[in-house]
C-alpha cells in the first residue's frame, strides 16, 4: 500500500487467550505505538509501566477500570490516560485504540496482582 497507508493486520500482533487481542497499526518509528485492542474479558493482571503513558480511545463496549485504586466506568467515547507508574486494569468487552509514548518494551511493563474485576 505504501509508505503512508498500511493495510490492518489480519491476525493479532499479541493476544493473551481469552482475555484480548491486540494489532500493532504503528511502526513505532515516531516515538509512539499505537494499537488496535478487542478485550474479551479485561486484563488478567494490573500492570504499571515505568517508561510510557497509557492512552485510551474506546470505541465501542462497557466496562470498568481501577485505575490508582479508584473504580471508573467506561464506555463508548470515553478517553483514558494513564500515566507512568500508575497501576490499572480494566474489566469488560471492549474495542479500543490505544496510543503508547515512548513505545511499549516489555522492561518497562510490570504486573503487580491478578485482575480483581473480573
Amino acid at each position: 500500500m505504501g509508505e503512508y497507508i498500511k493495510k490492518f493486520p489480519d491476525k493479532p500482533t499479541f493476544s493473551k487467550e481469552g482475555y484480548f487481542d491486540g494489532y500493532i497499526l504503528s511502526e513505532k518509528t515516531l516515538g509512539v505505538e499505537v494499537d488496535y485492542i478487542d478485550m474479551h474479558k479485561g486484563h488478567e493482571f494490573y500492570q504499571i509501566e515505568t517508561k510510557c503513558t497509557h492512552f485510551y480511545y474506546i470505541i465501542e463496549g462497557l466496562g470498568v477500570a481501577n485505575i490508582n485504586n479508584e473504580i471508573y466506568a467506561i464506555e463508548k467515547g470515553d478517553t483514558i490516560e494513564i500515566p507512568i507508574q500508575t497501576e490499572f486494569a480494566f474489566k469488560g468487552n471492549l474495542k479500543m485504540i490505544e496510543i503508547m509514548s515512548p513505545p511499549f518494551t516489555e522492561d518497562s511493563h510490570k504486573d503487580t496482582r491478578k485482575n480483581d474485576l473480573i
